[in-house]
């Protein structure tokens, strides 16, 4: 398939993008974001999306960076459970407060496709697909954010 990027300008088709990316992931999931508000992931349908993702394959992974967990912590309950329920798949930092004014947000798939939200507030976006060069910029820049975050969910799982 050849490279795509679409510009998307309203939350709807954001979100849409977002399922897109969801439903295209194979390996590996990269998502820096404020708080994970605007991509809804604790919506029924994006759960399942992301609950197949990661029920394909032990070795695939979900690493988020945010740099408010509050409304994680507070707000979305379905996908706080479902990451301690595949706690050994998914990870969650908080950035540093020196990096908080950082005000895009991106979901990275397999390192070929994504979707980029320029600006936390606003909806303008766009999704990118089969495109590693595109994507491997926001890739590095995500693993630099990623080695400055800090972990920041405490679950309690408990078991035998």
């Amino acid at each position: 398939m050849s490279p795509a990027y679409t510009l998307l300008t309203s939350e709807a088709e954001y979100r849409q993008a977002c399922d897109t990316i969801l439903a295209r992931a194979q390996h590996e999931l990269l998502i820096f974001d404020h708080d994970l508000a605007a991509m809804q992931l604790d919506k029924k349908a994006r759960l399942d999306l992301l609950t197949g993702f990661l029920q394909g394959d032990a070795l695939r992974k979900v690493r988020i960076v945010l740099h408010d967990p509050g409304h994680l912590e507070h707000e979305a309950p379905r996908l706080l459970e479902l990451i301690a329920r595949f706690s050994h798949l998914i990870e969650a930092r908080q950035s540093p407060d020196n990096l908080r004014h950082l005000a895009d947000t991106h979901l990275l798939a397999d390192g070929c496709h994504g979707v980029r939200r320029f600006h936390v507030d606003q909806p303008r976006s766009a999704i990118i697909v089969d495109d590693r060069a595109y994507i491997h910029p926001w890739q590095q820049r995500f693993e630099e954010l990623w080695e400055l975050s800090q972990p920041c969910l405490r679950l309690n799982t408990t078991g035998l």
